[in-house]
């Protein structure tokens, strides 16, 4: 009997321990978001958060400098940079694509500049 319970006390304990490991470095969580207002020249990227872990609901920037700021996803300012960030991010990642298929369609095909001359 008292076997069994120590196995049950290991197996508890390797789960917590795994469980606890499987999350990884938790993430900052805001507390509360602020009435800052950003330029949208200013952020770099974003995030969404909510739910269990982060219970406050809110958009956190990240700007040139590396400095996270908490807003509000409801507020007008908020909503208007978070299309600007994603319409910047779908015109780079097209101009990548645009760049990278232009130079697999000019691959071999493109004349040999440096052939020599026949006299």
């Amino acid at each position: 009997m008292e076997s069994c319970l120590r196995m049950i006390c290991l197996c508890l304990a390797t789960g917590l321990l795994f469980a606890t490991l499987g999350k990884g470095i938790p993430t900052p969580c805001c507390q509360k978001t602020t009435n800052t207002v950003l330029r949208q020249s200013n952020i770099v990227g974003y995030h969404r958060q909510g739910g269990v872990v982060c219970p406050v609901e809110a958009v956190v920037f990240t700007t040139v400098k590396g400095i996270r700021v908490c807003s509000s996803p409801k507020k007008p300012w908020v909503k208007k940079a978070l299309r600007y960030i994603d319409l910047k991010k779908q015109q780079a990642t097209t101009q990548a694509s645009t760049v990278t298929t232009e130079v697999l369609s000019t691959n071999g095909t493109e004349p040999t500049r440096n052939a020599t001359a026949m006299p």
